[in-house]
């Protein structure tokens, strides 16, 4: 009988260390993952401090660049308009023309997406006109596909006329992905883009006749880009479009078309957004 006691009060004390030995790792673990913890949400803090510092550096270097390169496309501009310029002299205007707007398309990547990484963006809502923008970045584009020799059709449904929303970033999607539909296309080929209200949305369609996308769910990838090592400030510009949109509560879809090409499919809240 004495023995059995002593048995159970063997068992009973391995029982009661085994479980203190397992509280005291327990309470190690709980106090790694609070230290980890810490260490984690202070690199985070520090990774917020030096994207908020860059992103504020950048927007300055771009404003500084931007200053003079605007006057030298200015310049150029003027030069161009001049009809006593020799084949040569044209043709070498054009050309820092061309490196110009591709520079000043560069700079206003960089300062979007220095502002997109600061932190939410403010929305800056108010009534315009739907068809004076949409003429205005078709404008915009439209010497951009006369060098390429691609024509540029653009519609506004009748019954769309005005709406709210943030004009500035309204015409920055605009002009991106009409860009880069008119990038994609060959000599001869049309870009049309179309724009329509649907209740409390504004819908708009760009269609092109481009080089077909093997894989239309990677365009959006930055890595995608950069692991195919391409350089076109268009495709990257797609990229900060999408972001955009997102801003502004909005989303884009791309579908093949039978024809050949791509449809862009664009589609924006009219008002203020819903958070």
């Amino acid at each position: 009988m004495a023995e059995n006691t002593v048995r159970e009060i063997d068992t009973s004390t391995k029982v009661a260390v085994a479980e203190h030995a397992d509280d005291e790792r327990v309470a190690h673990l709980i106090e790694q993952l609070k230290q980890g913890k810490s260490e984690l949400e202070e690199a985070n803090r520090e990774l917020r401090h030096v994207s908020h510092y860059r992103s504020l550096f950048l927007a300055r270097m771009s404003h500084e660049l931007r200053t003079p390169l605007t006057s030298i496309l200015g310049f150029t501009e003027i030069l161009l308009d001049q009809e006593k310029l020799t084949e040569a002299q044209r043709r070498f205007c054009q050309k820092i023309q061309t490196s110009g707007l591709q520079l000043l398309t560069s700079l206003n990547q960089l300062v979007d997406m220095s502002r997109l990484e600061v932190g939410p963006a403010e929305l800056f809502l108010h009534e315009f006109s739907l068809r004076d923008t949409l003429r205005d970045v078709c404008a915009a584009v439209e010497r951009y596909a006369q060098k390429n020799e691609v024509s540029l059709e653009w519609e506004v449904a009748p019954e769309s006329s005005s709406i709210v929303s943030d004009q500035g970033r309204l015409r920055q999607v605009l002009y991106t992905f009409l860009a880069w539909a008119v990038s994609r296309s060959s000599e001869g080929n049309c870009v049309k883009v179309y724009l329509e209200l649907t209740g409390p949305y504004l819908n708009i369609t760009i269609d092109d006749q481009g080089k077909p996308v093997e894989d239309i769910s990677r365009v959006f990838d930055p890595e995608e880009v950069s692991r195919a090592g391409k350089t076109d400030l268009n495709e990257l510009g797609i990229i900060i479009g999408r972001r955009l949109l997102e801003v502004m509560k909005g989303s884009v879809t791309l579908q093949k078309r039978e024809t050949g090409g791509l449809r862009t499919l664009i589609q924006l809240p009219v008002g203020p957004p819903k958070a």
